[in-house]
């Protein structure tokens, strides 16, 4: 930013830090705004607050309050923009969508699901597995069994997952009376 008053001259410590940090709040709030127009509002909020000085009580308060009523004027006269966007992953890509963290909850929420389904055993095996223990001889050596019946521990779990999906889609309520056309 380029702070200086409407001669030119440097702004008073006060001001050019109210303007800063009223500018790096705007940046986090309003991500979807050109940060080279908030720069600018802040430089007009700085310019303002040194020419009032006398009048102004807080600097920082007042550089927050005057840019958020920038920020938000400018919102409400922009004109809208339609963006046109498909359904699925183009819309939450647009939306920014994390899809990181929407698997990690849906896996978690799938083996808090498993957990109640399983013996002690299983359980132990499926937590290991959430711990990324997944090899034959990490499960054998946390469980003291051997490499052959860790490895077909794993993959009775894995089977009793497989046969649990497959009854959850074969149990479907059916949802005919709610809709017209199952989807």
């Amino acid at each position: 930013m380029h702070l200086v008053d409407g001669q030119g001259r440097t702004l008073s410590g006060t001001t050019r830090a109210a303007a800063e940090a009223a500018f790096a709040w705007a940046l986090r709030e309003f991500p979807r705004i050109d940060p080279v127009l908030l720069a600018e509002w802040s430089e007009e909020v700085a310019k303002a607050i040194e020419a009032r000085s006398e009048a102004v009580e807080s600097p920082k308060r007042y550089a927050f309050a005057a840019l958020h009523g920038k920020v938000r004027q400018w919102l409400r006269s922009k004109a809208s923009q339609e963006i046109p966007v498909g359904i699925g992953a183009e819309l939450e890509e647009w939306a920014e969508v994390d899809r990181n963290t929407q698997s990690m909850m849906d896996r978690a929420i799938f083996f808090d699901q498993m957990k109640t389904k399983l013996n002690d055993r299983d359980k132990h095996i499926l937590i290991l597995l959430l711990q990324d223990i997944t090899s034959p001889a990490s499960v054998a050596e946390a469980l003291g069994v051997s490499y052959t019946a860790a490895a077909q521990a794993i993959h009775r779990v894995k089977e009793r997952i497989a046969a649990t999906l497959s009854d959850n889609r074969n149990h479907r309520p059916n949802s005919s009376r709610f809709c017209e056309a199952e989807i």
